[in-house]
């Protein structure tokens, strides 16, 4: 099975975009850091960005007043699909 490598913005030889994206994403949230889907992402700095702008629009720009009422359609998803994570 094929790997996605997960990079580290420490890396001296990573992209200079996929760094600055992973510096604004850890900048962001410091308190939870890096995720995995952050640094395989990374690999296609083009491709974070879009994908990164559409979980923006998707679990901020929306209707939904709270963060807990924004949890809810993936607690919702989760449990229908038998999905424990």
């Amino acid at each position: 099975m094929a790997r996605v490598p997960l990079n580290n913005p420490e890396d001296p030889g990573l992209d200079p975009h996929a760094k600055a994206l992973l510096e604004a994403v850890h900048a962001a949230q410091p308190d939870v850091g890096l995720l995995n889907v952050h640094r395989a992402l990374s690999n296609h700095p083009v491709a974070m960005e879009q994908f990164m702008a559409l979980a923006t629009t998707v679990y901020f720009d929306n209707s939904l007043p709270t963060a807990r009422m924004r949890e809810l359609p993936y607690l919702t998803s989760a449990m229908a699909n038998n999905c424990f994570y």
